[in-house]
């Protein structure tokens, strides 16, 4: 039973800390995931909880983790996590019956599972989370009760702290379609390839069966109702759809995207958020790019007057040196988390991004000048090590606290005891 335990404990508390902090990495990613549960179960005017939610979700997952695979406070939290996983298991029960999101999002945008696995999953961390809570008398604790409250404050501050600065700045790691790398050519040309078929549900004395538009049934049918399936090209929610409009409503996108050389786009997906101080920067920007003979392309998901509103003072001095776009919410959002956020592509290839006034306009020519392949490359390195220093940071305190803890615990309480057998010996 000793070693089911600590499987148990393992499992449970490795998958609560990645879930947990992959969505601390992103979250507007995990904003927008909780929006989309609040549509589909028609909660639609509580999306602006979406981002507290979030932020609150990774935090008391990633705690939930620590303590269990920590054994910190395990007979509190042991009955946390098994609510936790309760309430989710019977989620992901609904969502496998009746599919109201095709992915549940338990570790962001990094990991992708269907709707079946997440349950089965779920399952599993039931199972453990209940051996964990019927075992809860027999875990020892590995140091005093403030101590081990003081281990989860920090853990806290940590899961936090690195939200916020992916809330002021862009995520450490992008695990989005628009990542560094992304060819958005050939990822134009997979939409272009896609293939739908349409299926007729048609019924005869209570029966129904399925019909394609070249084998229809005769009269005596009766039309019940039609599904679209796509049958060949890219997944439809893993797909790239860079496309935008102007103005004036008209489509525009292919002959930017393919356009040779550099191209930076700014994503502004709430207008709300920018002050003057970085419209101007904006600008600023839109400028050096001119005398490149490079024009700035501001993407947005606000209305037309709210946009040009904040651009309008410009538009008579610098007005040739960017251009206004409009396209979805989703779409800018996706291609930079940071409202106003910078993305630089060269020849249809996403190179690099930067967060809204972290624009690199003192190193213009020296990021011009450098290879596209190799700013790519130290980008996507960069988050490589990020990843892997990050979790086994995490972990390496985890194991070496929890040893030491229970090291110096055990030596106080016998200490402790000796001094009581002591006192008692000597009041005999």
């Amino acid at each position: 039973m000793k070693l089911l335990r600590a499987i148990c404990r393992f499992a449970f508390g490795i998958l609560f800390i990645l879930s947990g902090f992959l969505k601390a990495i992103d979250p507007i990613g995990s904003a927008l995931k909780i929006k989309e549960y609040l549509g589909a179960f028609h909660l639609g005017f509580m999306d602006f909880l979406s981002i507290p939610s979030g932020i609150l979700l990774s935090t008391a997952e990633f705690l939930v983790g620590v303590a269990i695979l920590k054994g910190l406070r395990i007979k509190f939290f042991s009955k946390i996590a098994l609510g936790f996983i309760s309430f989710f298991t019977l989620l992901t029960l609904i969502i496998f019956i009746f599919n109201p999101v095709s992915d549940c999002g338990c570790f962001g945008e990094a990991i992708h599972l269907s709707n079946k696995t997440t349950f089965i999953k779920n399952l599993f961390l039931l199972g453990a989370a209940l051996v964990v809570y019927l075992q809860r008398e027999k875990f020892r604790p590995i140091a005093t009760p403030k101590i081990e409250w003081g281990y989860l404050v920090a853990y806290g501050v940590l899961i936090i702290a690195l939200q916020g600065y992916s809330l002021r700045n862009i995520p450490q790691i992008d695990f989005g379609v628009y990542k560094a790398g992304t060819d958005l050519i050939a990822a134009q040309q997979e939409n272009q390839e896609r293939e739908y078929e349409t299926t007729f549900i048609y019924e005869k004395d209570g029966v129904q069966e399925t019909f394609t538009i070249n084998n229809l049934p005769d009269s005596t049918w009766t039309y019940v109702d039609a599904e679209t399936h796509l049958v060949g090209g890219a997944s439809e929610d893993a797909s790239v759809d860079f496309s935008f409009i102007d103005g004036d409503g008209y489509a525009v996108g292919n002959e930017i995207v393919n356009t040779p050389g550099p191209v930076f786009f700014i994503s502004i997906y709430n207008a709300r958020a920018l002050g003057k101080k970085a419209v101007a920067k904006i600008i600023d920007l839109a400028s050096v790019l001119q005398q490149h003979n490079l024009k700035l392309y501001i993407i947005s998901a606000n209305t037309v007057e709210e946009t040009q509103a904040l651009f309008e003072p410009y538009m008579g001095m610098y007005g040739g040196s960017f251009e206004i776009l409009y396209a979805d919410y989703k779409m800018v959002i996706s291609l930079n988390r940071s409202s106003g956020g910078l993305t630089y592509v060269n020849s249809g290839i996403i190179i690099e991004k930067w967060a809204r006034g972290n624009y690199p306009i003192g190193s213009l020519d020296e990021l011009l000048a450098q290879d596209p392949e190799v700013i790519t490359a130290q980008a996507q390195i960069s988050e490589q090590l990020f990843a892997e220093i990050s979790l086994f940071v995490i972990l390496f305190l985890i194991v070496i606290i929890r040893f030491f803890s229970k090291i110096v615990y055990r030596h106080t309480v016998v200490k402790g005891r000796e001094d009581v057998d002591g006192e008692a010996a000597e009041a005999h």
